[in-house]
């Protein structure tokens, strides 16, 4: 059974709230729309409007986080249940294939093949149970799935727990990655232990911003001025301006606010060596009015401030409290160096510029690796922006995230034509969906996930392939859907095996082989929705060899083998012995 939101009433409830906040939304919205501004009601029905909007939202976000979360369980549920079906095919397998064993040992026959069976399906067995303890890890609603590195440090965790098994094609043992190298595991503890150290170390100079602040402020001496409050000229009441003041006064002049502002801005970057951006970051668009920062800047200007004056200050504004020590040198870094860029100057040797361009090697060798594709300059330096604003220096996963959205068929030239496809770990992908598909008897395009993308008129398969790398969609579970798909119309007893793991193919190999024997076809080409190859098995057993054979005889195509032409000769021959004209 599908996912069904009916199901749970908390997204039902939350589809009503959204249902009758949308209603009022639209009811204020056609008052609104009828009203003329001069109306006494106005001014109401302009709030009202804003708010009925802002709950609507609201209620829209709430409805689509409870419909997620009742899909992440519906998800969980469905997919322990399937493992508790595997698990119970696997057994009920073995039991038959213990029983085979049985009177093959009485018969004194072979029991090489159905020990390798046996074996195979204990392996399916610990496999189902293990998924099984998969899910029933599985956090609380809403709960992130996977976190950490893979480091000892900061272990791979599913739902908390450290993880064992293979995520998105990397291999875990009680959450460390079994495919990092020593360098790789100490250059991502570096890293950490860098990062967390400054971190440490800012926290510590805010909070002795903040004391001195205090200290000023309950002592003797000067308090620290509040950096709140319009744009004043010293001395005037609040909103005052006054004349030839410079600066402060063409903020607020129509025409030379701009150009005020930018000189505001090149004195900050000579005297403190900071970028623009931290300073127009909360600066009012519409109004021009600075924020704390700006007007920090200003009085620093004005004051003549050094720049321990400054940074001291600067400490106790919110943009610097609410964003920590490692995440502001990156902002500040980065931003400095599109400033530098954009004054055409060279960028090569800026903090940024120099990680940038190693950075951007690894990213296009991993776009090679994941699906041999070649990003160009602009989206690589997109990609690495992204690494570097979300410290993801040491995290592949995330990195690999970045990068399959790019993922796609190239085009290449061997000899004298050009191919299309894709490469690298996508190509294996792909070559993994086309031989489940091939082997049982289906096409690639019906074991697809039916995703969203497809219905925007993405290509199915390379969404598929791409949400494969990304790890949101697992391979295995693509696969064994397909056995599923091939089960639809089956006889039990094909459906009990292609549920334990074998492939159309498999099952019916022994009826193939002796088809093409006795239709002398290649068997390769024969197909498994042949009518000829599946009527041997139906729901009340398989065929006997014997019996297949005769039936395959049946087939209009045995009267062109040599077999039938043969056996017509035989046959004519017996005829005119009879009646005495051959010797």
């Amino acid at each position: 059974m599908a996912y069904k939101a009916s199901d749970y009433p908390q997204v039902k409830s939350a589809s009503e709230k959204y249902d009758v906040a949308k209603g009022k939304r639209i009811s204020i919205e056609k008052d609104f729309n009828a009203a003329k501004t001069t109306d006494k009601n106005y001014a109401k029905l302009k709030a009202a409007i804003v708010q009925a909007k802002n709950q609507e939202e609201t209620a829209l976000k709430n409805y689509q986080t409870a419909n997620k979360a009742a899909k992440d369980d519906y998800n969980k549920k469905a997919a322990a249940k399937k493992s508790e079906e595997d698990a119970a095919s696997a057994q009920k397998m073995i039991n038959y294939y213990n029983e085979q064993l049985t009177k093959a040992r009485d018969s004194d026959a072979s029991t090489t093949g159905i020990e390798a069976n046996i074996a195979s399906q204990k392996i399916k067995l610990e496999e189902a149970k293990a998924a099984k303890e998969g899910e029933d890890a599985k956090g609380e609603l809403g709960k992130k799935f996977y976190t950490g590195r893979g480091t000892k440090e900061n272990p791979f965790l599913q739902s908390g727990k450290p993880f064992t098994g293979t995520y998105n094609n990397r291999k875990y043992k009680d959450g460390i990655d079994l495919g990092l190298t020593e360098e790789q595991v100490n250059a991502t503890k570096a890293g950490v232990d860098a990062r967390a150290k400054k971190d440490e170390e800012d926290k510590a100079a805010i909070a002795k911003a903040k004391a001195d602040a205090a200290a000023k402020t309950s002592g003797t001496g000067d308090a620290t001025p509040t950096i709140t409050g319009p744009l004043t000229t010293p001395g005037k009441t609040t909103g005052v301006q006054g004349p030839g003041i410079g600066v402060r006064d063409a903020l607020v002049i129509p025409g030379r606010a701009e150009p005020a502002f930018q000189e505001l801005l090149a004195k900050a970057d000579f005297n403190f060596n900071l970028p623009d951006y931290i300073f127009t970051v909360d600066r009012d668009k519409k109004t021009g009015e600075l924020g704390q920062l700006g007007k920090l800047l200003l009085k620093a200007v004005e004051k003549g401030y050094t720049s321990k004056q400054f940074l001291d200050e600067a400490m106790l504004t919110d943009w610097w409290q609410s964003n920590a020590g490692s995440v502001r040198e990156r902002i500040i870094d980065l931003n400095k160096y599109k400033e530098l860029q954009k004054k055409g100057l060279d960028v090569s040797k800026s903090d940024f510029g120099m990680y940038q361009t190693d950075k951007i090697r690894q990213v296009k060798a991993r776009a090679k690796t994941l699906a041999n594709i070649t990003l160009d300059d602009v989206a690589a330096q997109k990609i690495v922006e992204d690494i570097y604003n979300g410290f993801l220096d040491n995290d592949p996963l995330a990195i690999d995230r970045l990068i399959i959205p790019y993922v796609s068929k190239t085009t290449n030239l061997y000899g004298k034509g050009a191919v299309t496809g894709f490469g690298g770990e996508a190509l294996q992908i792909q070559q993994s969906l086309a031989a489940i598909a091939k082997s049982n008897g289906l096409s690639i395009a019906d074991i697809l996930p039916k995703l969203g993308g497809s219905a925007l008129g993405k290509d199915a398969e390379q969404n598929t392939i791409q949400e494969i790398l990304s790890g949101n969609i697992d391979l295995n579970t693509v696969l064994s859907n397909a056995r599923q798909i091939a089960a639809q119309g089956q006889p039990q007893y094909v459906r009990d095996l292609l549920n334990s793991g074998y492939n159309l193919d498999d099952i019916y190999a022994p009826y193939k082989q002796t088809m093409a024997t006795v239709l002398e076809l290649d068997p390769n080409q024969i197909d498994l929705n042949d009518n000829s190859l599946r009527m041997a098995i139906n729901e009340k057993g398989d065929m006997n060899i014997y019996d297949y054979k005769k039936a395959l005889r049946q087939d209009s195509r045995w009267q062109y083998t040599g077999q039938a032409k043969e056996s017509v000769s035989t046959a004519a021959l017996r005829v005119l012995k009879d009646f005495g004209f051959q010797g």
